[in-house]
């Protein structure tokens, strides 16, 4: 969303910007959903009289998604609020233009009873802007305040918005959104005859299409423009202007085409180095002298003499032999053992190689899966046991570093509060104050403070409880308008978390506070770990026994007690009998069970 500021003088008055406003003939739609035109005189009428030299200010916004009328309206009020201006004395008007809505807020300078703020407006718009596309999910629009608008959210304690206008700021100070021309620029061509966005556009599209000044220029002649020097040559040397062939300004090419003026000075230089004359060549000076001697040469270039150090002959390379994996020699044995599968007796001591039948072979993987699977089991533990270790000096800095900025903003209100309470104080002791009404509103300024504090201190303390993961959603927002009905809540809030305010006030408390609350952490976290581990004691010690009596199943060689053995609750199935092998065959009976 794009906000725009102007202020009418009221020499000027109101007639201008009432037939701007209220009469456009360029718009499709005009909507007055407040004020009227005679009260835009009447607010000159009361500028005059009290010897201001503006009495309007004009405030335009342009959303980039469409926004409906009660939403442009509830913008024109925060922007009153952000101004502290009377939301009841504004001229809302909604224009449409090409089916896309856009606002113009009126407001008088004359506020009853004070002038209308003028300080850093621009910078205040922009922020409730940036809070409106938050609001609504728009896109953010940058603008050339953006780190101005992102402070101003942290001392309001909207931190999280605050982040997200940090993305928008550019990496370098040059690289600042500006205009490319000004709202006065564009009714001066306007009154020419001329369409300056029109205008803008087409200088845009031309100069990404063309690759060089002079490619730049030809094009703009084919439209009826030129690019010359402007005229102010000694406060701007080497800007540029476009103008029609009429001479009418159109603007400034840097502001029009989004150029730097470093870039553009350095594309005027290479423009007049292309176009300065090419100077003669001396032919004579660009020979090369001849050599009439060949010992001139090999005296200029000696030929290099062979150096006295051997070589260093190359290490031979060593070759290493493959191991054979535990699989392939377990293939190997398994392929023996069909060949041989008349002997099932071992080998006699001497040799380490054991032959077996299929069948033992089968039922041996099958035991060692079973071995597998209750080791997984004994494996498993609680989730938090394979955390990372909290390291306490590390977790303690990360909470000082994000609860800085919050114990500045709790330290800051308190002193506002502390500072006039004092004052009132004073202002009662002094008869005169009490009987003028200083007294009074100095109290008020003291209630209106007292109730800021309390609310800041309810955020800093949500923000507290946040960071150290007592809360699960972060704190919302400072309320900005508070009255005496959000004092018992807020005083009850504090009452709640009065060890959590003496911390955050005491910077040794605090250190204190933070040291039990790790404490409590790690202790949560080893009760978790004790609390799984007595939840799964039978579940492992079955599994261990498990595991023994599978064990002592690979040591049994009785091919039957090893068969009855196998049948375990902790199995799926029963294993079917398996026939005898054929001894006048070298393989596996197709269609055998497995055993498991």
């Amino acid at each position: 969303m794009i906000v725009k500021e102007s202020r009418i003088t009221t020499k000027s008055g109101a007639g201008a910007i009432a037939r701007h406003v209220l009469y456009g003939a360029k718009n499709e739609a005009i909507r007055v959903l407040s004020g009227s035109e005679w009260l835009l005189h009447d607010h000159m009428r009361e500028a005059h009289r009290e010897g201001l030299k503006y009495g309007l200010r004009h405030i335009a916004f342009n959303p980039d998604e469409a926004m409906t009328d009660e939403q442009l309206s509830a913008f024109s009020r925060r922007l009153c609020e952000e101004l502290h201006a009377d939301p009841e004395h504004l001229t809302l008007v909604i224009h449409q233009k090409d089916g896309s809505p856009h606002g113009h807020l009126i407001l008088p300078e004359w506020q009853q009873d004070h002038v209308l703020e003028s300080r850093f407006t621009w910078m205040r718009m922009e922020k409730i802007a940036r809070l409106e596309e938050i609001r609504r999910g728009h896109k953010l629009v940058a603008g050339r305040h953006d780190r101005a608008i992102a402070k101003a959210l942290r001392k309001e304690g909207r931190h999280s918005e605050a982040e997200q206008v940090d993305a928008l700021i550019p990496v370098s100070h040059d690289a600042k959104p500006r205009a490319a021309y000004t709202s006065e620029a564009r009714r001066i061509t306007e009154r020419q005859g001329l369409d300056l966005p029109a205008l803008k556009k087409l200088v845009t599209s031309l100069w990404s299409q063309s690759d060089g000044l002079k490619a730049f220029r030809a094009a703009l002649k084919n439209h009826s423009l030129t690019l010359r020097e402007g005229d102010r040559k000694e406060t701007r040397p080497g800007a540029h202007i476009i103008e029609t062939s009429d001479g009418l300004l159109v603007g400034s090419f840097t502001r029009l085409a989004k150029v730097k003026a470093a870039d553009f000075r350095y594309l005027l230089s290479e423009e007049q180095r292309h176009m300065e004359p090419e100077q003669e060549i001396d032919i004579k000076n660009t020979r090369l002298p001849i050599r009439r001697t060949t010992a001139d040469f090999y005296d200029e270039y000696p030929i290099p003499k062979p150096s006295d150090t051997q070589p260093v002959p190359s290490k031979a390379p060593v070759l290493k032999r493959p191991k054979i994996p535990a699989w392939r020699k377990e293939l190997w044995l398994k392929r023996m053992a069909d060949v041989n599968t008349l002997t099932t007796e071992p080998l006699p001591s001497s040799s380490p190689v054991q032959i077996i039948s299929a069948e033992e072979s089968r039922f041996r993987k099958e035991i060692r899966k079973a071995i597998a699977q209750q080791h997984s089991i004994l494996d498993q533990q609680a989730p938090e046991a394979s955390w990372k270790p909290l390291d306490r000096g590390k977790t303690l800095a990360t909470w000082r570093r994000q609860l800085t900025p919050y114990q500045k903003q709790l330290r800051k209100s308190f002193d506002h509060y502390i500072v006039a309470k004092r004052e009132w104080q004073k202002a009662e002791k002094s008869r005169w104050q009490r009987m003028t009404g200083k007294a009074r509103k100095l109290e008020k300024r003291t209630d209106a403070l007292f109730y800021e504090f309390l609310e800041i201190l309810r955020f800093v303390v949500q923000a507290l409880l946040h960071i150290v993961g007592l809360r699960s959603e972060p704190a919302p927002p400072i309320r900005t308008v508070l009255s005496e009905k959000s004092k018992p809540a807020l005083q009850s809030f504090r009452k709640t978390y009065d060890a959590e305010f003496s911390a955050m006030a005491d910077p040794q408390k605090l250190e204190t506070w933070f040291d039990q609350r790790f404490d409590r952490i790690v202790q949560a976290r080893q009760q978790r770990i004790t609390d799984w581990n007595k939840a799964h004691t039978e579940e492992k010690n079955a599994a261990q026994n498990e595991i023994e009596r599978l064990s002592a199943l690979l040591n049994t060689k009785n091919h039957k007690v090893k068969h009855q053995a196998l049948v375990s609750p902790s199995l799926s199935r029963s294993p079917a009998p398996f026939p005898a092998s054929n001894p006048q065959t070298r393989h596996c009976i197709a269609g055998s069970p497995a055993p498991f």
